[in-house]
């Protein structure tokens, strides 16, 4: 990768954007997995990838990393649990790439070269994140501030150097996913045979008719089940009833949420600091005392950098004056302005029409000019709208009705020659400029402003109080000591007058839990190896709530027993003997009719009609989703009784009137298209299935990210 190694020399990153855009390829399937236990020969394990451990210093490691990098990159930016997760699930990914994808790469022998590398980027044929990434205002694509971006803008900043390379091993890991899934679809295969019944499955049909008696006509309590029976069922088929590891839990939540008492000791500490802010002489020192959650910032800053709902009146004003308290988004704020001056730039609001240069001829140029000139007439005489006109912006900004927003010297979403005429111009005034990409008739719409302000902000937001807290604590702890001492979960809670509720089959990689803020802290609960069924958490304390759970049902890997699954052998047990019940009915009804009306009055049932019927639709009108009864009425003679058919919920008989056979192709070369075609199109979820059953992945992240 000689090209692109010897640009990184005098290169940085892109923006977070860029960063965030690209993915690996398609590996989040890998993710649903079976997981084991969490400790290794070497200490805590992580997860493990084709009998490899990871270890959680590997993976906390490479996660710090990571994390550490996106916050060099994003100053300021809060990194709360949201993007934690993000990051160990970037983090993961990179070990599955490690472990699993890297490998079959190298065994199928596809690989990217550095000059295909510099074709992605700077080359003729950028990949398609480049070329996002650096698409002007206009919607062109700007090699050249690509090239000049690589080479001069950030060439003394070594992180971000870091974060271009770790984008290029992005591009490259996507190009070698894409490269590996054409080896697979290469491979894709359909003989004429296969084609050929494909289009005999979809294509031709039959009508015909049923006799069925269901297994709920016979009455359960007629039909006695043995544990030795259900033995014998559970051991000849257990690829039927193999489970993963699951629980289920009931548990009541006790809401820690501001009451209205809360939001007016709020609402109150608000006022009450108004005016201590108001007659302070040092801004920063009240602000940062009173822990505001906006903290002292101490910069000048230019309009479009504060809260569109009060940023008018703030630069209305001048230093001392004060807004307030306002309640936005949960929280009481006071703003004072601690400061003015003037910049040596102007900001203000502007739209535009985009007209496309179209060619490169001089009769494009004459269409174009042509365009802007008719508008122009149009927007004089007010035959159109502004908005109406921009609607047609080939950048995108047509669905504002052109609107630019805020425009500075600084900014990178308008040409210099836009900003630069805009500047120039009255509000309200329009005007033509042409830039690379294209004609514009601009207007500005709004004053222009080189005011700056430094404002302080006190602020909190509405959140329980401790009498809040002090309540639901007490509340819970409370039934704590009657669920510990009382069997019954439920009957606990209703003497309390509390609602219980439940949560089935919770499975070690469950995401989410209903009723459940924070699921993590409850799997890591419920999957601890001292919670068996009936244990009873102790209170476990969310943002929102308390919780007291209890573990009701452990469902352990593999083949479950008799006692956790007796119903539904019972079940499968019960219709088996019925099943044979009827099929004695049925042989000896067959005997003696000779049509299919005479079977059903035979078998005291009914003659359904089955009007048409392709192979390819595995309903039955009557008799449902029954592939035995489908594969037998495909299977039978016309004009015949079929044999008898032990289906899932009855008992049939079917009877093939006619089969309706198309016309056949001469070949079915365009079949076989077809038909390898849906397979190439269905290989990415199976090829990705078949390398997680293989790399048989344990994940245990939840143990600690």
């Amino acid at each position: 990768m000689a090209i692109i190694q010897q640009i990184q020399k005098k290169t940085g990153c892109l923006f977070l954007v860029i960063l965030g855009s690209l993915l690996l390829f398609v590996i989040s399937d890998l993710i649903k997995s079976d997981r084991g236990g969490i400790f290794g020969d070497g200490g805590l394990v992580v997860g493990e990838i084709k009998g490899d451990i990871i270890s959680y210093e590997d993976f906390n490691s490479r996660f710090n990393t990571m994390l550490a990098q996106m916050e060099q990159n994003n100053p300021g930016v809060k990194v709360d649990e949201t993007i934690k997760s993000q990051y160990s699930e970037q983090t993961w990914n990179s070990f599955l790439q490690d472990k699993i994808f890297a490998i079959e790469y190298d065994k199928v022998g596809v690989s990217v070269s550095g000059e295909e590398l510099a074709d992605m980027t700077i080359g003729d044929n950028p990949d398609e994140q480049v070329v996002k990434a650096f698409t002007a205002q206009g919607g062109q694509f700007d090699k050249n501030r690509l090239i000049k971006f690589l080479q001069e803008d950030i060439e003394a900043d070594e992180s971000k150097k870091a974060s271009w390379i770790q984008f290029e091993e992005g591009l490259v890991q996507n190009s070698l996913g894409k490269k590996y899934a054409a080896v697979i679809k290469g491979a894709c295969y359909t003989t004429k045979l296969e084609a050929k019944s494909q289009f005999q499955d979809s294509r031709y049909s039959l009508t015909g008719s049923f006799v069925g008696v269901q297994y709920a006509t016979i009455p359960d309590a007629a039909i006695k089940v043995t544990d030795a029976e259900l033995t014998k069922e559970l051991n000849s088929t257990k690829d039927k009833y193999k489970q993963e590891a699951s629980r289920d839990i009931e548990f009541i939540s006790f809401s820690i949420e501001p009451t209205t008492e809360d939001s007016l000791s709020t609402k109150t500490w608000a006022y009450e600091n108004y005016e201590k802010l108001k007659t302070c002489k040092y801004d920063s020192v009240f602000v940062n005392i009173m822990n505001s959650e906006n903290p002292w910032d101490g910069a000048y800053k230019p309009i479009g950098s504060f809260d569109k709902e009060i940023e008018t009146q703030l630069f209305a004003l001048d230093s001392g004056a004060m807004i307030g308290p306002v309640y936005t988004n949960g929280k009481f704020s006071t703003y004072k302005i601690s400061g003015t001056k003037a910049d040596s730039q102007y900001i203000f609001k502007a739209s535009h029409i985009l007209v496309s240069l179209g060619g490169a001829t001089k009769a494009d140029s004459m269409a174009s000019q042509t365009r802007v000139n008719t508008i122009m007439g149009d927007l004089i005489n007010n035959k159109v709208t502004f908005e109406n006109a921009a609607m047609t912006n080939a950048d995108g900004s047509g669905q504002a009705g052109g609107d630019l927003g805020l425009l500075s010297k600084s900014s990178t979403h308008v040409s210099k020659q836009f900003y630069q005429r805009a500047s120039m111009a009255a509000e309200g005034q329009l005007f033509v400029v042409t830039d690379e990409t294209g004609i514009h008739i601009g207007k500005v719409t709004s004053a222009k402003s080189n005011k700056l302000i430094k404002v302080a902000v006190l602020s909190q937001s509405i959140t329980a109080g401790r009498n809040t807290v002090r309540n639901a604590s007490a509340k819970a702890n409370e039934f704590l000591t009657l669920a510990r001492n009382n069997k019954d979960f439920g009957k606990a809670a209703e003497s309390k007058g509390l609602s219980k509720r439940v949560a089935y089959g919770i499975k070690e990689t469950d995401i989410t839990i209903a009723g459940i803020s924070e699921p993590k802290l409850m799997i890591r609960w419920v999957y601890d190896e001292k919670t068996e069924e009936g244990t009873v958490s102790d209170m476990m304390s969310f943002n929102s709530n308390y919780i007291i759970a209890k573990c009701v049902k452990v469902k352990k890997e593999g083949l479950p027993t008799i006692e956790e699954i007796r119903s539904t052998l019972e079940l499968a047990v019960r219709n088996a003997k019925k099943a044979d019940q009827l099929e004695t009915k049925f042989t000896k009804a067959l005997a003696k009719s000779k049509n299919m009306d005479q079977l059903a009055t035979n078998v005291k049932s009914i003659a359904m009609l089955i009007p048409e019927q392709s192979f390819i639709n595995d309903n039955i009108p009557g008799v449902g989703y029954d592939l035995k009864v489908l594969g037998t009425l495909f299977g039978s003679k016309t004009g015949a009784f079929s044999k008898v058919v032990k289906g899932d919920n009855g008992v049939y008989v079917v009877w093939v009137n006619n089969v309706n056979k198309p016309q056949e192709p001469a070949n079915f070369d365009e079949q076989q298209k077809m038909t390898i075609d849906q397979l190439k199109s269905s290989v990415d979820g199976g090829v990705m299935d078949a390398l997680r059953k293989k790399a048989a992945i344990k994940d245990f992240r939840y143990k600690y990210f």
